[in-house]
Order: structure tokens, then sequence, then C-alpha cells
């Protein structure tokens, strides 16, 4: 496992001589056997663990006693491309993929040379094998002053995965490079040297961070200390902590450096504004020209909607009777006020009045007072008394039970389902309207949309007010559900479909020339090995809970699926005691008055 560490961290730095991986080299002799063999043994050993699609090969004006090519392609099923070294940078467009280019040079003069300063072999797109070749009057051995000078000549020109194969003094030596802060060459049998100058020299990463809770957040901590060398500022979310636990298992320093702000849904690559030179900017951005980077995870913007959202208590009779029987109610009520009231003859108004409200309420009439009534009136009576009483008892059934239990609005599905419901959709972030003008999020729903600051979208959020709809970034949904833990049913919810964005994958903007690159790949593959990304998603919505003063996680609502209590009948209850009051107050009126009458 540790020889497989080095030879990853060589991809980039060179460092591909482990205690199992070392190049088999021989005596000098008086050709190049010796330096072809040792590239063989170099490109059979990384090939098992990178995987070449291709060669490149630069073979200039030397001259071999064999083809080069051919002696490759026996060697290895690779497709091989030969560069003419006179024609200058050629800017070909080789596969994407793992490449490994081999030039074969005379000296720093040789046009070999320029022709590899070509934009498709820069930041490390290729691995790069120089091979020295001295001309015959020239000196045989590469020195310490040959070798920086032809390093500096490449980490110049960008092409900073570069081994160099060259007659040493006694045996065929592999050299490489690494910078911190200055040219660093060394020979790859001493792999452990680049994590021993960082650590010697106490060489510090610069990281940038913008807010983009609770994915990646900084609050003002000393509490990461050991990483940030005393610096008061600390990093959470699951990739900030992810970026914390990567320079303790280096066991280097860092240095965070916030960004005002907070990251919108059009991801940017963020810049150091004093030049200095950003290791990794810890923000996940849309991004496929990251070469150093995996995918850490997909991501999209959806529409948040609610789960089971509640309709107002005001209008449960309006949803439980339908609209027409209103209508009806009235038509038959003046019916059957005209036939009480002409029935009988001339009479005081309120006789058939209350005589309406009795006949709805559905009180039975007592014998002696049916048999004084009128023929029309006791066919009413007798007739509609059932069916009337039938209807007041589901009525009361239907209002208690979504009285008791609650009634909810239609589900939302899709697109039409949500402009139906006349929700709002709320959003902090000012490039979310342009997504729905652009198609990107059903432009159907572009009028619904509402910008409002932070604070208020937050609190709508926090408040599981279901109210509204709101548009949120999948990892940070992924994140933030964990608030909704403890409730049997959540309250908001994604739906998918049409109410997505199309995924895509998500980076992290790794500098091209910073050591960083070497390292993270292979840490990154281990963590997804161990399930560690789940653990601090868990520690990272905590410490977001901690910061803003979350303790308490929502739990769904007493009052579904409960028994109504006394209180709900307050209204009642007073509607009772005012009638009674007004009844009073008319007897002590009627009083009054036949007192003086008589």
């Amino acid at each position: 496992m540790e020889s497989r560490f080095f030879v990853r961290n060589f991809v980039l730095f060179g460092l591909i001589a482990s205690s199992q991986l070392q190049i088999v080299v021989k005596e000098v002799e008086n050709n190049l056997d010796n330096e072809i063999n040792s590239l063989f043994q170099m490109i059979k050993t990384l090939k098992a663990y990178l995987g070449f699609y291709c060669v490149i090969t630069y073979t200039g004006k030397v001259d071999l006693s064999s083809s080069f090519q051919q002696r490759l392609m026996e060697a290895f099923p690779l497709p091989i491309y030969n560069v003419g070294s006179d024609l200058g940078p050629v800017n070909h467009h080789y596969l994407s993929a793992q490449n490994m280019a081999v030039a074969l040079f005379t000296g720093l003069d040789d046009p070999t040379l320029a022709a590899l300063d070509d934009p498709e072999l820069r930041f490390g797109r290729v691995f790069l094998i120089l091979i020295y070749a001295p001309p015959p009057n020239a000196k045989k051995t590469i020195n310490a002053d040959f070798i920086h000078e032809l390093f500096s000549w490449c980490w110049d020109r960008s092409l900073d995965r570069t081994a160099l194969i060259g007659q040493g003094k006694y045996e065929t030596e592999l050299w490489s490079f690494y910078r911190l802060g200055k040219l660093r060459p060394f020979q790859t049998a001493n792999p452990q040297m680049f994590l021993y100058t960082l650590r010697r020299d106490d060489y510090r990463f610069i990281l940038q961070a913008v807010n983009d809770p609770p994915t990646i957040f900084w609050y003002n901590s000393s509490e990461q200390a050991d990483v940030t060398n005393g610096g008061n500022i600390s990093l959470s979310g699951p990739i900030g902590l992810m970026m914390v636990n990567f320079m303790r298992y280096l066991n280097v320093t860092m240095e965070i450096i916030p960004v005002p702000g907070q990251q919108t849904s059009q991801y940017e690559i963020f810049h150091q504004a004093d030049d200095r030179r950003v290791d990794v900017v810890a923000n996940m951005v849309d991004d496929d020209n990251l070469d150093f980077s995996p995918v850490l995870t997909d991501s999209r913007l959806c529409v948040l909607v609610s789960n089971r959202r509640t309709i107002p208590v005001s209008r449960y009779i309006d949803r439980v009777v339908s609209p027409g029987v209103h209508q009806i109610t009235f038509l038959t009520s003046c019916v059957i006020f005209m036939i009480k009231y002409l029935s009988h003859g001339r009479r005081s108004l309120s006789d058939p009045f209350f005589n309406t409200l009795r006949f709805y309420l559905a009180f039975p009439l007592a014998d002696f007072h049916l048999n004084r009534l009128p023929i029309a009136d006791k066919f009413i009576e007798v007739f509609s008394f059932f069916f009337i009483s039938l209807i007041v008892s589901s009525i009361t059934s239907m209002l208690s039970t979504v009285f008791t239990t609650g009634i909810f609005e239609p589900a939302i599905t899709n697109a039409e389902t949500l402009r139906a419901s006349g929700l709002k959709i709320m959003t902090d972030d000012p490039t979310i309207p342009p997504a729905f003008n652009d198609d990107i999020l059903p432009s159907s729903l572009a009028d619904r949309v509402i910008l409002v600051d932070l604070a208020t979208m937050f609190h709508h959020i926090i408040s599981l007010n279901d109210s509204y709809a709101y548009v949120v970034k999948t990892p940070n949904w992924h994140s933030f559900r964990l608030y909704q833990q403890r409730m049997k049913s959540e309250t908001l919810r994604i739906v998918g479909g049409e109410l997505c964005s199309k995924s895509r994958p998500m980076r992290m903007p790794i500098n091209p020339r910073s050591p960083i690159r070497f390292f993270f790949v292979y840490y990154y593959e281990k963590v997804l090995e161990s399930g560690l990304t789940q653990k601090w998603v868990q520690m990272g919505f905590q410490k977001f809970r901690e910061i803003k003063s979350l303790q308490k996680l929502p739990i769904d609502d007493d009052m579904i699926s409960r028994p109504l209590t006394i209180e709900f009948f307050k209204s009642f209850i007073l509607l009772y005691i005012c009638g009674t009051a007004f009844s009073t107050l008319v007897f002590i009126i009627e009083l009054f008055l036949n007192r003086y009458k008589h």
C-alpha cells in the first residue's frame, strides 16, 4: 500500500521509486540501451497503475541503432504518435486521457525542447520523460547544474510532470523535481523527500473558501489551530472537514482565506487579490477543465416544495361542502321561508325565520305543534326531516374528522401542479430568476419567483414554512435534510423530475501548480472507500446548528391525528354565551315594553 501511494504521487511529482517499485539500472555503456531499458521498466511500472493510452515520441536527430518507436510498439500495445522535433510546437490535440510523452534530446539547445513548448503538454496534461542522449563530442554524464537548468526550463513552460533519465557518474540515474518556494531536483531513490521537505520548511498551503452552508462554511474559532498554525478561522461542512483532515493526513498546515459574500448557482473560481498562489478553492464548481480534481458529487438546482401542505381552518367548510350545496341551501331556504310565512297568514317575520333555522338544524317538532301546522308545513316537516338530519349528521362527521386529522392541499408533483397551488417560489440567489427564464428550471414558473434577502430566506426555511416553495442546490439540501430527521413526515421535500435542472458533476478547484494535486486524488479515493463523507455530513451539520443556534430539531405537529381539545370549541362556547346574553337583553326589553304598554 505504501509503495502504491508513492507511485500515485509520482504521477505528478516524479516519485516513482519506492522500496518495491525502483527502476532497475545497469552500468553505463557507450549507447542508450541502459536509458531505454530504464524507460521501458518505468512505463511497465506506471502503466499498471495509471493505464496510459498513448505515447508521444520526440526523437529529433538522435541516431539509434534501431527504431525507437518500433521498440516501443513491440514492448507495449499502445498507439504511438511521432512528432518531428524540427517543426517547433505542433499543437496537436491528443486523446483526452492519460498520455505519456518521451523525448530524446542532445542538450539544452536541442530543437526537440522547443517542440515540447506545446499547450497540449502543459500543466501536467501528459507525463513527460526526457532521455539525455549526448552527441559524440559532448559530456556524457549529467550534473547538478545541468539538471537544475533543464528543470527550470520545464517549470517556466509549465511542464511540471517531468522525469529525466541520463547517465550519472556510475550508473543510469532517474531524476525529477518539485517546487516549494524554489526548484528542488531530486533522485527518486528517496520518494519521501517531498513530504520531508514540506514539513522541514513548514510550508503552508493557502485555501480559499466562500460560504455555501451547510456544505462548506467558515467561522471564527481556533479549534483547528493544529492545521491553521494558530489561526482564528476554522472550516466545517463535509467539504471543509475533508480539507482539514487532508492537511492532517499530510501533517502540514494551511492558511484559510475567507471570501466575502455567498456562493451562487453560477459557480466561479475565486482568485486571490494580492496574487498569492491559492492552492485550493474549497467550493464545488462546475468546470470540466479542472484536471487534478476528481468529481466530488453531482449537483442540481431543485424546487423544494411542501410534502403535505395543510389548508387554513377557515377554509375547511369550503373544502368539505361543495359550493353548489350553498346555492341549493339558499334557494330552499327562501322557499321554506315563504311557505312558513304564507301558510300561516299574516304573521311576524321572525316566526318563519326561526322555523327555517330550526328546520336546517334538524330540530324535531313536537307532535301537538306538528298537528297544528297547515298541510304544506306538515309535508315539509315529515318528508324533509330525515333528509336534513342525514345531511347535518354527514357534515358534522366530516368536519369532526378533518378538524381532528387536518386536511391537505393536492400533492405537488410537477410544474403544472405547482402553478395550480398558487405558491410563490422564494430564493435569495440573484442567479435563480434567470435560470427560470433560460428554461434551466421550468420557464412556466418564472413569474412565480420572488427574490428576498438571505435572512428572510433562512427564517422561512428554518420555520419549515410550507406557504412557499424554495430553490436549493442538492448538495446543500442533502446536508440540511438532517434538520428534519426527527419528523415522521418531512415537511419539505424535493420532487425531482421537471422541477429539477439537469445533473452536473461538481469538482473542487485545485491549482494546477500546487503540490496538493499530487496527493488529493489518492486521498479522496480512500475517503470514499472508508465512508468518511457520511460522518463529515453529520459533523458539519451539527456545527452548523451550533453556529446558528438551532439546538432543537422540529417534530411533527401535535394536532395531527389527535382528539380535539376544549380549546378548539372556545369559539362555539363564546357564541353560546353571546346568544344567551342577547336573549336576556331581549327579555328585559320586552319586559319594559309590556310594562309601559299596560
